[in-house]
């Protein structure tokens, strides 16, 4: 079987964010060109009419801006968020900027900016938060409201606010608001009923009143538990669906009351957060839920149609997951999605009247999913009793005993985890002929928030500890090469690349930082994240002060660190400061220890543009075979 491309793995997906218009006649979608330069225009709006992905209209977007959320608000109308990519490590951000158009791309009209404003709203950051029922050209926009005396270096919002907003003529109507940041809200009846949300990862406090009259009351842990994310209210106003979890265990999705009396749990599972949950767009009910833990699977909540095929579109397809991506207002036209961990997806329109399923996209066309590795969950005790999840990736069409393996931590490390769909970075190392051992260790995602908080204070010694222990139990299993280890990671896990011969002397043959932090102390002063009071109060109690920082900066142990590492790093980072990979550079210089070096002017938080990723690739190739053999 021939090598696939370098550059084939580069490339980002073309098409993002798909969006069927409440009529089921038009889609809506993020068009990215992989070519562009950093001075173009690299996404566009584009607006097809359906079935047949005819062109109607196309907006380009600014460089490095992408349309973020689209959300139709009539037949013919639909409202965008803009979003900002500063580098491919990290998830772009919201911009605080929303626009509405024409389907035809025409009647454009900004709705909120930073520089200008909105007609009736406050200062702050605006994200789309819903559309009233049934659509009537009008959104739900959510303010995280600015002091009066804003600081441009100060990010904070001292009080969150929601609005109805007319996007013809601008006009907006609060719903509601609370003297508090962070927060978010559930409206019903034009009225926002609950607000929640925290600034800090602790836990998430609960408000609500009857009406916009009343005062904000906060329910007790009694209701909320360990903790409590309200979804939505009923259509005629007697129920609420939320995300709970009692005692810090995986959250569950549960219908009670309004004051969270008669609580049932409709899906949960002892092991896994419910990640999605998909919703009747006609009687605003939700028909399944699905986790992602091993391989994901989907739970049906009833024998509504939509339930139905959903569970006939899995069965028909069992090498992927299927879940319905959107649905039209009458129910009867559904998008489809598809991907499992050898395709990165396709997106198909299935008619409920003809019963016709038809494909319209593939969302990176030149992979071919049988040219692929496959992705094996595992799960392990950590050496501490903890029980762990993992994924092994196996180079397709080898010999899977003793093979070189790379140890692949995730970035965050707080509530991000790795998942059995498709990975290009895991994919493209397998098809070097390595395995990969990517380990979801204790602060991940998808098991609730005492495991989230787990993690804490504890980045370079239990989270560090976990990860060898995913990888001892591939080379228990026999499909590592003790004498052939290599780890790489990008953002908190380039960190770790650079923590784990730290942790564990004479194991690994060498390590590739790829936007790493070598010394947390860097971050407290000149990180991103540092413009935030939720920023600096996640530093301080997930790392704690300087003298913990420096602790467990790899920067200060580098007496320990005895293996070639590849140092790669954008010049424009952010979030991770350039400076982390200069200073460790000097310090190894000055120590002689042997290092590779791979910078990128204008390139912020992992390299963004195709042709630099593909570059990064390349010098991993090479370093890889250098030191573990091809």
């Amino acid at each position: 079987m021939a090598q696939v491309n370098i550059e084939d793995f580069a490339k980002s997906p073309t098409m993002r964010s798909p969006s069927l218009s409440p009529d089921g006649q038009y889609l809506a979608l993020s068009l990215h060109n992989n070519k562009a330069k950093w001075n173009e225009s690299d996404y566009q709006l584009v607006v097809f009419h359906l079935p047949d992905l005819k062109g109607v209209s196309r907006l380009n977007m600014a460089p490095h801006y992408q349309p973020a959320q689209i959300v139709w608000v009539s037949n013919n109308r639909l409202a965008v968020s803009l979003a900002y990519i500063s580098g491919y490590l990290d998830v772009p951000q919201l911009t605080g900027e929303v626009v509405a158009l024409d389907s035809d791309g025409g009647h454009k009209r900004t709705l909120y900016s930073l520089r200008y404003g909105g007609m009736d709203t406050p200062r702050g950051a605006a994200t789309i938060a819903g559309t009233p029922f049934p659509r009537n050209g009008h959104i739900y926009l959510h303010f995280a409201v600015w002091p009066e005396r804003h600081i441009s270096d100060d990010r904070d919002s001292s009080r969150s606010a929601i609005y109805d907003v007319d996007t013809r003529n601008g006009k907006a109507t609060l719903m509601g608001g609370i003297e508090k940041g962070s927060m978010s809200f559930v409206v019903h009846d034009e009225v926002a009923r609950f607000a929640y949300g925290s600034s800090d990862a602790h836990a998430i406090e609960v408000y609500t009143h009857d009406n916009a009259s009343q005062p904000w009351r906060r329910l007790s842990t009694a209701v909320t538990g360990k903790k409590m994310v309200p979804l939505r209210i009923s259509r005629d106003g007697s129920k609420l669906w939320s995300l709970f979890s009692a005692t810090g265990g995986p959250q569950s999705l549960v219908v009670s009351a309004l004051d969270g009396s008669n609580r049932t749990v409709l899906a949960g599972d002892d092991s896994a957060s419910v990640d999605d949950v998909l919703w009747d767009t006609v009687t605003g009910t939700p028909y399944a839920a699905i986790f992602m833990d091993g391989r994901p699977h989907v739970v049906y909540l009833d024998q509504s149609p939509h339930a139905k095929v959903l569970k006939a579109l899995n069965d028909k397809f069992p090498d992927h997951l299927v879940t319905i991506a959107g649905l039209d207002d009458s129910g009867k036209r559904m998008l489809v999605s598809a991907d499992s961990d050898r395709d990165p997806g396709s997106v198909a329109l299935f008619d409920t009247d003809t019963m016709n399923l038809r494909p319209l996209y593939q969302v990176e066309d030149w992979i071919h999913p049988e040219q692929m590795a496959m992705r094996k969950p595992f799960r392990f005790k950590a050496s501490d009793g903890l029980e762990l999840e993992g994924y092994l990736t196996l180079p397709p069409g080898k010999d899977t005993r003793k093979l070189p393996t790379i140890l692949m931590p995730h970035g965050g490390p707080i509530d991000i985890r790795d998942g059995w769909t498709y990975d290009a970075v895991a994919q493209f190392l397998a098809s070097r002929g390595y395995a990969v051992v990517q380990v979801n260790y204790r602060g991940s995602a998808g098991r609730g928030p005492d495991f989230e908080m787990a993690g804490y204070r504890h980045f370079g010694d239990r989270i560090q500890q976990d990860l060898l222990d995913g990888l001892h139990w591939a080379i228990d299993q026999g499909y590592a090469d003790q004498q052939r280890l290599c780890v790489y990671g990008g953002s908190f896990g380039g960190y770790s690349s650079l923590m784990q011969p730290i942790a564990a002397p004479g194991l690994y043959k060498c390590a590739i930082d790829y936007a790493g932090v070598s010394d947390w102390g860097i971050g407290f002063k000149s990180s991103d994240t540092a413009h935030f009071s939720a920023g600096r109060t996640y530093f301080a109690e997930s790392v704690g002060d300087m003298a913990a920082a420096h602790a467990i900066s790899p920067l200060y142990q580098l007496d320990k660190f005895n293996v070639p590492v590849l140092i790669a790093h954008g010049e424009d980072d952010q979030r991770v400061p350039y400076q982390n990979a200069t200073d460790l550079r000097a310090a190894l210089k000055k120590l002689n220890k042997p290092y590779e070096w791979l910078s990128k002017p204008k390139e912020g938080h992992g390299f963004y543009t195709e042709e630099d990723r593909a570059d990064m690739y390349q010098h991993m190739q090479d370093f890889l075979a250098k030191y573990l053999g091809p």
